[in-house]
């Protein structure tokens, strides 16, 4: 099986690139948990309280949960729920920390630009991340799907949907 931790490092130190929805697969988990978020949407950004994960089981594995919290004018987005294939992703389990403390600078400031845009828009968005170098023996396309919500206390929040684009890679992890 492949370890993709050895083989691909993590999706943080890769920049997001915006891309159209209709360049992923159906069988995405970002097009799945966009059919399942536009169920919950009717018209506006659905309530997290809405999300009923037994309704989604296959793609909990690729979920990653973010709290948008301001911290001295800043806003900083905590990962409070990680999926296991997410986690692959990420380098190990990152859940309980800030994007900003496991994703380098310039990786960083592009999450942070989708994360902003979904919440002003109350719209999903997707973006790409080439993970790996021209000289690099391996490389993978990761596929991202940013989904906003807002909680029971009125505070946003977005799930995020990283996954391969390949099929054959999704199901190693």
């Amino acid at each position: 099986m492949l370890d993709w931790r050895e083989e691909y490092k993590s999706i943080c130190n890769a920049p997001l690139v915006g891309i159209k929805p209709d360049t992923l697969d159906d069988d995405h988990p970002a097009i799945k948990f966009a059919e399942y978020w536009h169920s919950l949407a009717g018209s506006g950004v659905p309530q997290r309280q809405a999300f009923r994960p037994q309704e989604i089981p296959s793609l909990l594995r690729w979920l990653m949960m973010f709290r948008r919290e301001e911290h001295q004018g800043q806003d900083r987005y905590l990962l409070y729920l990680q999926g296991d294939s997410a986690a692959e992703l990420t380098d190990g389990l990152q859940q309980g920390r800030y994007l900003d403390e496991f994703t380098e600078e310039e990786c960083f400031d592009t999450r942070r630009e989708v994360l902003r845009g979904v919440l002003r828009t109350g719209q999903p968005d997707f973006a790409n991340i080439i993970v790996g170098t021209k000289k690099a023996e391996f490389i993978a396309d990761i596929n991202v799907g940013a989904f906003p919500f807002e909680n029971a206390d009125g505070q946003p929040e977005v799930v995020m949907v990283p996954a391969p684009a390949s099929l054959e890679l999704r199901r190693y992890l």
